[in-house]
Formats: C-alpha cells, sequence, structure tokens
C-alpha cells in the first residue's frame, strides 16, 4: 500500500507544470522557528541548489535552544520538489530527506554534568517560497523528523538571498 502511494505521488508530481526554478539556481539563508521537541525555538543557517526544475537539494543545519535542560543540534539533506503556484514568485513544494539530530541533556540542578543521545532519522513536510525581488526569497516550512525515541515538528521562517 505504502509503494503505491508513493509511486502515485510521484506520477502527480511528474503530470504538473514545471516551478518558475530554473536549473542551477542557487540560495543561501537564515531560518527562525520553533521545535516541538523542546518546545524552544530554532535557528539556523540553508542552502539550495535546483538541479532542475522539479528537484532541489536543501541541506540545512538548526540549534535547537535549551529548554528544561535540553539542546540540539541538527543537520539536514532534504530533496524539494517545486511545483507550480498561481503566481510566478510563489512555489510550494514537498519536501523529504535525511537527519541526523544530537540531543544535549543538562541537569536542571547541576550545569556540570551532561549526556549526550545522537539520532539518524528521516523528514517528511512542505514548504513555500516568495521571490520578492531577483535577488531576495522569502521563505516558510513545516516538517516532521522521525527519529527513535525523539520524533518532533519543526517550523521555521526564512530569508535568503537567490543567486
Amino acid at each position: 500500500m505504502l509503494k503505491k502511494c508513493i509511486v502515485a505521488v510521484c506520477l502527480l508530481i511528474a503530470a504538473l507544470p514545471a516551478a518558475g526554478i530554473e536549473r542551477g539556481e542557487k540560495s543561501v539563508g537564515l531560518r527562525a522557528g520553533y521545535t516541538t521537541s523542546n518546545r524552544s525555538g530554532v535557528a539556523g543557517l540553508y542552502f539550495q541548489y535546483a538541479f532542475s526544475s522539479r528537484f532541489r537539494l536543501a541541506p540545512d543545519v538548526d540549534y535547537s535552544f535549551r529548554n528544561d535542560g535540553h539542546d540540539a543540534f541538527s543537520i539536514n539533506l532534504n530533496g524539494h520538489f517545486p511545483l507550480t503556484a498561481p503566481s510566478s514568485r510563489l512555489t510550494a513544494y514537498p519536501l523529504a530527506g535525511l537527519n541526523y539530530t544530537t540531543w544535549n541533556y543538562r541537569e536542571p540542578d547541576n550545569n556540570d554534568v551532561s549526556a549526550r543521545t545522537d539520532r539518524l532519522g528521516l523528514n517528511a513536510g512542505a514548504g513555500v517560497d516568495y521571490l520578492v525581488t531577483p535577488t531576495l526569497k522569502l521563505g516558510a516550512d513545516a516538517k516532521f523528523r522521525w527519529t527513535r525515541d525523539y520524533n518532533s515538528g519543526v517550523f521555521t521562517v526564512s530569508i535568503g538571498y537567490v543567486f
């Protein structure tokens, strides 16, 4: 059943008209938002490279700020699959990818004692980009990180330079 759903989504994406993203387009920028894993803010950097109008590789790194003695550093390697939007400046995309997160735990009564947990996982979500000018892009995305014992939702907004 899952294989049939994946094939159906891939065929649907292939049947849609191409988005306004050109092959070789690159962007770099800042991200900020919220993560449900430790109920705190998250900030990071991203880079995107369009291999075609239908596929963009989008690695990013995030830091989840400490809350209740927990903080994390996350590295993501996602693929974006841009879809046509009503406006040529607006691009919506589903995303999927891999995740590596390292969690740091500090005892509430003693900041000198800490433990670290590393996890590999999968990402799935969606986002939207709006091209304000030919070189300035605003975006927002939401994704779910599946990791053993540490599943979380990550919601971010971004600003980036397109070149």
